[in-house]
């Protein structure tokens, strides 16, 4: 995998000198050989697919590394994500805040309270986009096939957004996936649920090792580390073939909700994304607290890179806010770090 061999090619020089110093922007490190054994047994930690009926092949998903900082790399990002996170909390705009950030290509991360479980809300559409990607591809005709909506799929929950589809009117399944994602479309969301099979989704999160809702999203948590996961494996094409991961990335890329991490970019910026958003609610209705989440992949030239902000509030607009600081101070980083050193490091 690409962000394995660059991840080994930043390695090696620790395997060739003891007391050599990295190249600017690594620590300077003094290995023995116990130190370096170290360091490769805890480097590399494979994510391999779960509950297959393969007799000769282990699909391998990607891998996790530890954090870039113990390479020296992306200090400065996590102590402003950090800042971000304090000073939100201190006026009332947060009351947590957890970040993952990943620079794709070489596999380097840092996170703040990144291990934090959140409600995902709608996060949860897009395993449920991978899952009918992943009947398509034994099932080519799945997306000629259409259906009819019913608007008595809707649950009677005020807190859920009514739908744009019209009720009696046939959609294909290729169209309520796409509302699902792009419009976040509750109706389409619904009708879907009712067309696939439980256990067939169930085996997206089983395949990735991630806990499944099983039938329970309203009590599901996720945290950002592990819900990052899902655009890891579309990114490398290491779940769903090619041509179905880049078709979910571009359907994510068309996302019409443009506050959170689209609110930090620049304008005209490419990012495949999805938000959650989550209400707390007491006696009478009364909203009491939210979640909001947005996690996708911006694709800053020639190095793109995941994000995935969770944030415990108050109301959306100002965790939207927090959400796009994260997202702004994210891309400078990158920009930062790419502009002056080769893609190579």
């Amino acid at each position: 995998m690409l962000e394995c061999s660059k991840f080994w090619k930043s390695v090696i020089p620790l395997l060739i000198g003891v007391g050599v110093g990295i190249a600017a922007g690594y620590s300077v490190w003094h290995t023995g050989p116990s130190d370096i054994a170290r360091l490769i047994n805890n480097s590399l930690v494979p994510i391999e697919e779960s509950g297959t009926s393969y007799s000769f092949v282990h699909p391998l998903l990607g891998y996790r590394l530890p954090e870039a900082t113990i390479f020296g790399e992306y200090v400065s990002l996590k102590d402003s994500f950090q800042k971000i996170a304090d000073t939100a909390k201190s006026d009332g705009n947060a009351t947590r805040v957890s970040v993952y950030f990943r620079d794709l290509d070489v596999g380097r991360w840092v996170g703040i309270d990144q291990d934090a479980t959140y409600h995902p809300a709608s996060l949860l559409k897009v395993p449920t986009m991978i899952a009918f990607y992943k009947e398509a591809e034994e099932n080519p005709t799945l997306f000629s096939q259409s259906v009819t909506y019913d608007s008595s799929v809707m649950p009677t929950d005020p807190y859920t957004a009514e739908s744009k589809l019209a009720a009696g009117r046939s959609y294909s399944i290729d169209s309520l996936i796409r509302s699902m994602i792009t419009d976040s479309d509750n109706g389409a969301t619904f009708t879907l649920l009712n067309l696939i099979n439980p256990d067939f989704l169930d085996a997206v999160y089983i395949s990735l090792g991630v806990k499944s809702p099983n039938n329970d999203s309203a009590n599901y948590q996720i945290s950002a580390r592990t819900y990052g996961l899902f655009f890891r494996v579309l990114y490398n094409t290491t779940y769903l073939s090619s041509s179905y991961s880049e078709r979910a990335l571009k359907l994510l890329s068309e996302a019409t909700f443009t506050n959170g991490l689209v609110a930090g970019l620049p304008k005209g910026a490419i990012v495949a994304h999805k938000y959650g958003y989550h209400i707390f609610s007491g006696n009478g209705g009364v909203v009491t607290g939210i979640e909001l989440s947005d996690c996708g992949i911006v694709y800053y030239p020639a190095h793109p890179y995941l994000l995935c902000v969770m944030i415990g509030g108050y109301n959306e607009p100002t965790a939207s806010k927090v959400i796009a600081d994260i997202s702004r101070a994210a891309y400078v980083a990158v920009e930062e770090r790419y502009a002056t050193s080769s893609p190579a490091q």
